[in-house]
């Protein structure tokens, strides 16, 4: 007998030590927890004239019904003396410290360039592995083209974003180049790198600036079996 009220005595004990330590856990939390809804106005991606001055197209956040754009805290790399990508974060956190995040960003360039700024992948892109069907770009990437000093110009990823981008390999995975344009929108690879796989392009075939059009078409040769169909549309600023 005195054995079992000791076994029950010590039941109690746990037992009361279990609630005790799940109030100490849940202490300061609401009951329900709202996260604000972070919405950005305008484009996520804008084009800065080097030299000049951002102006953030703007911004609003909601929190169960209620405005809390006054809470938001913005920051940002943007340096508009450099010709590069930056980005601009927003975030706002609720009443139990859990954070709302957004993220544009912005293309510093010279926008008088017809090339140089921001590129989207077209639709119309597509690859072909081994001869086979050609298979469509899983999303309107984005590809990033600035003059460089040779007057040629560095592109982000001649393969539009496939790897990198698409397959979610990340930037080791694009395939970095120099790029001419000629007078008459000829377009002729210089060099090109893949740091992840430590290799290049085979060629460049039929690359084509069309100024009216304000796009950039071509096609890219890897790895003996793979060919890109590129099709890219600038993005206006």
């Amino acid at each position: 007998m005195k054995n079992k009220m000791i076994y029950i005595a010590a039941s109690l004990l746990l037992l009361t030590l279990g609630f005790s330590s799940c109030e100490k856990k849940s202490e300061g939390l609401t009951s329900i927890t709202y996260y604000a809804e972070l919405e950005l106005l305008g484009s996520d991606v804008v084009g800065v004239n080097i030299g000049g001055t951002y102006v953030d197209p703007g911004y609003k956040a909601t929190m169960n019904g209620q405005d809390v754009t006054s809470q938001v805290k913005v920051s940002d790399n943007i340096d508009t003396s450099k010709k590069g990508v930056y980005s601009v974060v927003y975030s706002v956190v609720n009443a139990d410290g859990f954070a709302s995040t957004a993220s544009r960003t912005v293309i510093v360039a010279d926008l008088s360039d017809p090339i140089e700024g921001a590129w989207v992948i077209n639709p119309a892109s597509f690859r072909i592995y081994d001869a086979g069907a050609p298979t469509s770009y899983k999303g309107a990437f984005t590809i990033t083209i600035f003059k460089n000093d040779a007057g040629g110009y560095a592109v982000s990823d001649l393969m539009g974003g496939w790897y990198d981008q698409g397959a979610g390999y990340g930037p080791d995975y694009a395939m970095v180049g120099n790029i001419n344009v000629a007078a008459d929108g000829t377009i002729t690879l210089v060099d090109s790198s893949v740091k992840g796989w430590g290799d290049a392009a085979d060629d460049l075939k039929n690359g084509k600036f069309d100024a009216a059009a304000n796009q950039i078409s071509y096609q890219l040769f890897y790895a003996s079996v793979i060919e890109f169909d590129v099709v890219l549309d600038k993005i206006a600023f």
